[in-house]
């Protein structure tokens, strides 16, 4: 039985141990996740914690209206990824993300802020000045999962049913040894 034991815990200790992380998961971004903005920003910048390859990256910026709000191709520099923006407007945004790390593995994640900005005051000559024409709606692109952590969690909930598995077996098999 002390047997039975110490293989589970080791086969616990294997399954369940986090493996280190050496991709470029991001370290921050500007907006910060979930924080609130006063000042619209001309860029969103997502910094990761090693280096990535920013020709094989993208950055949607979703606002409150479902319209993206992302003004051409991401830039790196560095660890940092840069994504200019159309003027945002008061309400949430969502910024899916997907990268390439510098070791060629995907990274991608969601986060997202929200702008509480200023109302703008119609100036005269804005209030004189013909309506602007009306553009069609941007198209929307698909949006990266949540999975911030590259797959991590699938693989712990697959161990953990694996470290069960393991742990009903080895039970099953020294009652099966009991039995006279």
């Amino acid at each position: 039985m002390r047997t039975a034991l110490v293989l589970v815990g080791a086969v616990l200790t294997v399954l369940l141990a986090t493996p280190a992380h050496a991709h470029s998961g991001i370290a921050s971004s500007n907006p910060a996740a979930n924080s609130t903005i006063t000042t619209a920003p001309d860029e969103i910048t997502l910094t990761f914690a090693g280096a990535i390859r920013g020709n094989f990256s993208t950055v949607v910026v979703t606002g409150p209206d479902g319209a993206t709000y992302g003004d051409g191709k991401p830039r790196a520099i560095d660890r940092t990824l840069h994504q200019p923006v159309k003027p945002l407007v008061s309400g949430r945004y969502t910024v899916a993300w997907r990268i390439v790390a510098g070791d060629g593995h995907p990274l991608q994640g969601v986060f997202t802020f929200t702008a509480d900005l200023p109302v703008a005051e119609p100036t005269p000559s804005a209030t004189s000045a013909a309506p602007p024409a009306t553009t069609p709606e941007p198209s929307r692109a698909a949006a990266p999962s949540d999975d911030e952590d590259g797959g991590n969690g699938l693989l712990l909930a697959a161990a953990g049913v694996g470290a069960l598995v393991v742990i009903v077996g080895i039970v099953a098999l020294a009652r099966r040894r009991r039995t006279p």
